[in-house]
Order: structure tokens, then sequence, then C-alpha cells
């Protein structure tokens, strides 16, 4: 199949397009400077394949949880090339996409995201199946997900720290970690795909990011419709 993904829900960017067997990925670790980079990479990754957007299959995301801006970012890039050229575009959870590579792991996947005040974004698997679904919550609620007897394996861009969190609640816990950067459109682009053969739909008009948090904005107004 045709193809452009993007994930772009943490500090480091990923682009990548794909023509049936070739693919062109585009690692960019440059934080906040994401935005004007964006769409020269959609065109470099596109050209790199020989593909024009009119051409493509689908487009694919990951949809959230991660950061306001990188997630937004994302969605407005290819929800403008859906308008363009009525192509579909397919939003994977962001802790799906991370935890994927790792589903023939032998003990549970812990997929996780810094979401800073003591929190993670953070959802356990095991054997393909989910145990907790993707949610803001807490190292010693994952806790309760666990199966101490078990081989653990965190992986996402905050992995190292939510193992350290473990270990250091749990000392006696087999907790491994990947560190290493995981090109994770190969994983949006598989999880898109089994999305199409099991005729799930695409993202809607008016779907946007699942943040599975309030905004500091909204928490402000909350915090003054409470007073």
């Amino acid at each position: 199949m045709k193809a452009l993904a993007i994930d772009s829900a943490g500090g480091c960017m990923t682009v990548a397009a794909k023509n049936d067997d070739f693919t062109a990925s585009l690692i960019l670790d440059i934080g906040p400077k994401q935005s004007p980079e964006l769409l020269p990479a959609i065109d470099l990754a596109l050209k790199k394949v020989e593909l024009v957007p009119e051409e493509l299959d689908y487009m694919t995301l990951c949809k959230g949880p991660g950061t306001f801006t990188g997630l937004r970012l994302a969605f407005a890039a290819l929800k403008a090339m859906e308008l363009s050229f009525n192509k579909p575009v397919y939003g994977v959870s962001t802790l799906d996409c991370y935890a994927f590579p790792f589903k023939n792991f032998c003990g549970q996947v812990v997929s996780t995201v810094d979401a800073k005040k003591d929190q993670f974004f953070a959802a356990v698997y095991e054997d393909g199946k989910t145990l907790l679904e993707p949610e803001d919550t807490t190292t010693e609620k994952v806790i309760t997900f666990l199966d101490k007897s078990k081989k653990i394996l965190c992986t996402g861009p905050d992995a190292a720290i939510f193992a350290g969190e473990l270990k250091k609640q749990c000392p006696s816990m087999d907790v491994l970690y990947f560190d290493s950067q995981i090109n994770t459109c190969k994983s949006l682009f598989a999880l898109a795909e089994k999305m199409i053969e099991e005729k799930k739909e695409p993202l809607k008009d008016f779907e946007g990011p699942e943040y599975l948090r309030k905004s500091e904005a909204e928490l402000a107004l909350s915090s003054r419709q409470e007073i």
C-alpha cells in the first residue's frame, strides 16, 4: 500500500512514507522546532519513495496521548491533506504504537509517556491483549495490573524514567526497558493497515487528538467554576 505516517506525540518527530515495499523515514529530534520542519519533511519523505499525495491509499498518525502542541501539529497537517486530496486518516493510540514492536515479548509490556506532575500516560499489555487501557495514571495504579512473577518491559520515550519508578517501589520486580529510538511509523503503518483490514472507520471530520488530560486552561476554568 501507499501511505504517509506521522508521530509527533513527543519531542522527537518521525515522518515516513511507503510505496509498497519501499519506505523512507525521517526522525527529527528537534523539540519545539518541529512546526516549520513538518511540511518539508512530508514532502521529502514522499519524494524519496516517488509518491505524490494524490497516489496515497491512506494516512495515519499517533492520535494521543502526547504533547498538546505535537498532536495538534500532526492533526492539522494530515487533516489539511485529507481535505485537499480526499485521503482517509487513521488515528492510532500512541501507547499502542510504542508497544507494538514488543507484541511477542514473553512477559508484560508497559507503554508509557511522562505526563509530569508525578503522573504517566500508560497502558499495560500481555500476549497481544490490553490489560490497562491508555490513561493518565500513577505508577502505583500501573503496579496493580502487573504480575510480579513475570518480566516487565517498559517502552516509550520515557521508559527509563518509568522503569526507575517501578524498581524504586518494587525492588524485586524484574524490570527491563528499551531506550533506543524506534521508528514508530513502522508500527503506525502496521496498525493502520490492520484497521483497514478489519474495516474500521478512519477519523471523522470532528475527531481530534486524545489528550487524556485537560489543558492548563481547562483546569483553570474548572477551578474557577467550582469556587
